[in-house]
């Protein structure tokens, strides 16, 4: 066969496998991929026992009848996360013969971490389609194509970090279901249902507060999209409602113990565990002048970004910011939320392992909406799984995810903010 003809033959193909009716087979094939390795990972790799036996020990104390969150604790200190997270591990402690049973945990996980992959690809597929739809006046005709292609590689990206399959089915840290629980959220939020949304927003932050990194950006986003502030206490009388109803029997019994242990904001890290601080003293990371200097510099950095994003309404809506009342472009509301919660990981007090779980799937998310060179684009992430994968995270480790912080933060501020309104008629995921 004649080379031109294998040419027009490969982008023939290539522009028919872009068509969206091919994007549950792509779907369908990386989760059999994630599932093939997710189950090898738990058959062959010893699993490590790090705060589950200490999960367990919280949780019989509170079936045992304990309600004073200040003397709920287990092997690694005292119970720090909301009441959700009883619940949930109260279930995986039946399920799994009192937490003993700690093999079938782990396949838990595995269908917990398929379910999170699941959703990662549904929102990455509902994003390349949106963008895809506005290339249709493109001079270039693969110009589609090639969006489609790019963020299905982006999807593959999302399923090669080793420290995130560890975090789900080596260690079962709450930080998994917590994610999962958001990532549905913000999939829901970007199909415009933002009362449903907020319902699975604040189930994540009933199990462990880091969410609420997110919060800044959906605060926003409910203004953007309601026709008037009505809407908006709504949406955010459902978040504190499901809060007090699941905290109910510690709120009515040990109100001050619940609140401070439950969102202990004043929580005290080990240097020995951080990932992002270890070429500072110690001294130095444990300094309140530190913790102040991040605290100031996270709220500093937030506005900027946040003033940056309402300007570029205005300028869309000639003056209007808030209270639009039509649906948003389900890229700017994604972009939101996961700008808003890493701006807060940049400037994190620490980082431990498991908070990569955190933000690993918007980092290429984030990276793909910037106008940085591909070979930059996967340097940076592989920086930042190189830092996740050094234990004990060492000065240069630590560094190094500086850097790679550094790069995501910088190319987000240079890029142009997404569109706010949805625009033209695009399929969906």
């Amino acid at each position: 066969m004649p080379t031109q003809a294998v040419q027009s033959f490969d982008l023939k193909l290539y522009k028919i496998l872009a068509s969206s009716k091919w994007d549950s087979l792509f779907v369908l094939t990386l989760l059999t991929f994630e599932a093939l390795l997710t189950f090898t990972i738990v058959r062959f790799v010893p699993y490590t026992e790090i705060d589950w036996d200490a999960y367990m020990q919280e949780v019989s104390m509170w079936q045992e009848g304990e309600l004073d969150y200040v003397n709920i604790r287990g092997g690694t200190g005292p119970l720090v996360y909301p009441a959700g997270f009883l619940y949930l591990y109260g279930v995986l402690k039946w399920f799994t013969d009192g937490g003993d049973d700690v093999k079938t945990g782990q396949y838990l996980f595995c269908i917990l971490y398929l379910a999170n992959a699941a959703t990662i690809f549904f929102i990455y597929t509902l994003v390349g389609r949106y963008l895809s739809a506005l290339k249709s006046t493109s001079s270039n005709p693969l110009m589609q194509s090639h969006t489609i292609w790019s963020w299905r590689v982006a999807m593959v990206i999302t399923c090669l970090s080793k420290r995130i399959h560890s975090i789900f089915v080596l260690r079962l840290f709450n930080d998994a279901p917590c994610m999962y629980l958001f990532y549905t959220s913000a999939y829901l939020f970007a199909k415009s249902k933002w009362r449903v949304g907020c319902v699975f927003f604040s189930l994540a932050v009933s199990i462990k507060m880091n969410v609420l990194l997110f919060a800044p950006g959906l605060l926003l986003l409910l203004l953007q999209s309601s026709n008037s502030i009505v809407e908006t206490i709504i949406c955010l009388a459902i978040c504190a409602g499901i809060q007090l109803v699941l905290g109910a029997p510690f709120l009515l019994t040990y109100p001050i113990s619940y609140i401070r242990k439950a969102f202990e904001f004043d929580r005290i890290f080990f240097y020995e565990w951080t990932v992002n601080w270890k070429f500072l003293s110690v001294e130095m990371f444990t300094s309140k002048s530190m913790s102040i200097l991040l605290l100031m510099l996270h709220i500093a950095v937030l506005s900027t970004f946040a003033i940056k994003w309402i300007q570029s309404a205005k300028k869309e809506l000639g003056g209007k910011a808030i209270f639009v009342g039509q649906p948003l472009n389900p890229t700017y509301i994604i972009y939101t939320l996961f700008v808003s919660n890493y701006i807060g990981v940049a400037f994190a007090r620490t980082l431990h392992y498991q908070f990569y779980s955190w933000y690993f799937h918007s980092i290429p998310f984030m990276l793909w909406v910037t106008k940085l060179p591909i070979p930059l684009k996967l340097l940076t992430i592989l920086m930042v799984e190189y830092a996740f994968n050094v234990f004990p995270a060492t000065p240069f480790s630590s560094a190094i995810l500086q850097f790679g912080h550094g790069i995501i933060l910088l190319a987000l501020w240079c890029t142009k903010t997404p569109h706010l309104l949805h625009q033209g008629k695009v399929h969906s995921a």
